[in-house]
């Protein structure tokens, strides 16, 4: 049994979703990364879950704090610090939300002070689900019911290839028969009323991923999850995973991103002449796969009872029953763990339901499909399976490497996974394409405005990169190939710093007398080595020392100058030449050889003059009434 035809050539201008335009990063002091607008994080058994939030910061912060704000159910926030003194070029912190739909608002404080404010619109924490079996899960042209609550989402966005390169980070609304569920349905069929059946029952927002495959048999899927060749149509495309691949993204890809409460499999009409053992043990290999790749051994799975090619078969129903409940106790054909029983469709037949009398093809029959499914998705299920949540982001090191200035952002992430993958920019249109087929056609999309498109081929997959300025992101993949995601790191304005000079306003002063150390050639902040940020820097010494200064930009701070001492003494080496005022109590000026003077010594002001050799009063010199001036010609030490 093929799968429904389509084609649908779409033209789009595909445009980053940036929260923070280039040029206007002068106003715009931070931007957020993740969650991407309409993210919904699984929720654990108690209604919560963290909601992952990391960005860029444009200027020096101190710290971020967040708030989520209920829309529709859920529960306020107060504001919770997530971080303090981000560093590596981004922020990263979670927040605790219940389940609802909420906007997420950031932001960042210098010295308590308020710098920036971002929002993300919508962000969710309710139930994920992928889907999984062939043509009644996956849909095909015509009929599809699209979802009327803003809460039930997908991907719009379908790739048969299953190109990992190619899928992107980015959820909608699910809409009509021109949405799609990612990464592999191409129409939403009759989910998006499943959806608002959900969203209504439970409350929280919901969210899809498609994997299904039509006209694929339980030997399909349990050979193509092994890695191993199987028979079938060339259209299948099992030299690209299929079709188990798609699933295999939706549990370990986007799996890791939001969690997943589990897979809802509706398959059976590809195997009327398969017995129970062999169904079972197909099924069964798919499954332990699926929670291989999760790393989640309690991940749900949802099995409906369908065979009905038009006519209902026992061998798929048994197989299907034995993975819910077992079979006579045999201990061979034992129930899978964390196995639930989902509809069973074959009660749902005549020609206002299918007209050909295989497909869900008109609204009654995707209606009664849908409510089939929310009746199987009860209270039960709900309190007893065990959701797998949404991973922790990958942590991304920076340091700056001045010896190399065209790839001057050096990267490291954790060593020891199995997989290395690099982003410096998006994909191109061409390299955005997703195609499906359908037997005799194809057709074509491409991702909508505003999702992450991350190119993962352009860069070394290695631990550590050297780059140059870009958004920046990373994510690794584990032997069991589930992926971890960094923040996406906005380094587009990097800069390294330049290495400063300065000058002193003396090489020599006595006690308590002001020095000046003026700092040049920083393309950011001086940082002198007294701790001070100022420039110039005036300030009184205390003692004889020898300074620095560095330069730092945002992320990079240069080397230390070359050092300069400056002599705090009342004893100078060489004759003295004074001029100015005398205002107050000063510290003496003494010379091993001599002074000459022409200072006005006010009636406030007290200074006392010592030479080796001899002390000369030049005319303009003056002690004023009531001022206290001394010479002596004895020199000093």
């Amino acid at each position: 049994m093929k799968m429904f035809s389509k084609i649908s050539i779409k033209k789009h201008i595909f445009l980053l979703g940036l929260l923070c335009i280039v040029s206007l990063k002068a106003i715009c002091q931070i931007a957020i990364s993740h969650p991407v607008e309409r993210m919904i994080f699984q929720r654990n058994n108690s209604n919560q879950a963290q909601i992952n939030i990391a960005g860029t910061y444009y200027s020096a912060i101190d710290r971020i704090d967040a708030r989520v704000v209920a829309q529709q159910g859920g529960t306020t926030t107060a504001w919770t610090t997530i971080q303090t003194n981000p560093n590596n070029g981004y922020f990263y912190g979670t927040l605790t939300a219940i389940g609802g739909w909420y906007s997420l608002e950031v932001r960042a404080y210098k010295n308590n002070a308020l710098i920036d404010t971002k929002t993300i619109q919508k962000v969710g924490v309710g139930e994920v689900f992928a889907i999984a079996g062939q043509s009644n899960a996956q849909g095909g042209a015509g009929v599809s019911t699209p979802a009327t609550d803003d809460r039930v989402n997908s991907i719009n966005y379908s790739d048969n290839l299953t190109d990992y390169n190619r899928l992107p980070i980015g959820f909608s609304k699910m809409v009509g028969d021109s949405g799609k569920i990612g990464p592999f349905h191409y129409v939403p069929w009759a989910w998006g009323k499943l959806g608002d059946l959900l969203a209504s029952k439970l409350g929280v927002p919901i969210l899809f991923y498609g994997a299904a495959h039509g006209g694929t048999s339980s030997e399909n899927w349990s050979k193509s999850a092994q890695g191993l060749p199987y028979s079938g149509e060339s259209w299948k495309r099992q030299d690209l995973g299929a079709p188990y691949r798609a699933l295999e993204n939706s549990v370990a890809y986007y799996g890791s991103l939001t969690g997943l409460r589990g897979i809802l499999w509706h398959q059976g009409e590809s195997d009327p002449e398969t017995f129970l053992v062999p169904y079972y043990e197909n099924v069964k290999n798919v499954i332990n796969k699926t929670r291989e790749n999760a790393e989640h051994n309690s991940l749900a799975w949802i099995i409906a009872r369908v065979s009905r090619n038009p006519n209902p078969h026992d061998g798929p129903i048994l197989g299907q029953n034995t993975l819910i409940s077992g079979f006579n106790n045999d201990p061979n054909l034992a129930p899978v763990p964390n196995v639930f029983a989902g509809p069973n469709t074959d009660n749902i037949y005549g020609s206002e339901n299918r007209t050909d009398g295989i497909h869900f093809d008109t609204y009654a029959g995707q209606i009664e499909f849908a409510n089939a499914w929310n009746a199987s998705l009860d209270n039960s299920f709900f309190t007893t399976s065990t959701p797998m949540m949404a991973s922790p982001l990958l942590a991304i090191s920076l340091t700056c490497n001045s010896a190399n200035p065209s790839a001057p952002i050096s990267l490291n992430v954790p060593a020891g996974y199995s997989k290395y993958a690099w982003s410096n920019r998006q994909n191109t249109v061409q390299e955005s394409v997703g195609f499906n087929y359908s037997g005799c056609c194809q057709y074509t999309n491409i991702p909508p405005a505003g999702y992450e498109n991350l190119n993962w081929r352009t860069l070394d997959s290695v631990a550590t990169i050297n780059v140059s300025a870009a958004r920046i992101a990373a994510n690794v993949r584990k032997a069991s190939k589930k992926a971890l995601f960094s923040p996406v790191i906005d380094l587009t304005s990097f800069a390294l710093a330049t290495n400063p000079s300065f000058t002193t306003s003396a090489t020599q002063i006595r006690p308590n007398e002001n020095l000046t150390l003026t700092g040049a050639n920083c393309n950011g902040s001086y940082i002198w080595s007294t701790g001070a940020s100022v420039n110039p820097l005036t300030f009184a010494p205390t003692a004889t020392a020898a300074y620095t200064v560095q330069c730092k930009t945002l992320h990079c701070i240069s080397s230390a100058s070359s050092p300069q001492s400056v002599i705090v003494s009342s004893c100078f080496p060489s004759s003295l030449s004074l001029n100015g005022s005398v205002n107050t109590a000063e510290s003496a000026y003494e010379s091993k050889q001599s002074i000459q003077s022409n200072q006005i010594i006010q009636l406030s002001g007290k200074i006392d003059y010592n030479a080796k050799t001899k002390v000369e009063l030049l005319p303009g010199f003056e002690a004023k009434s009531g001022a206290v001036f001394k010479a002596f010609i004895l020199g000093c030490d």
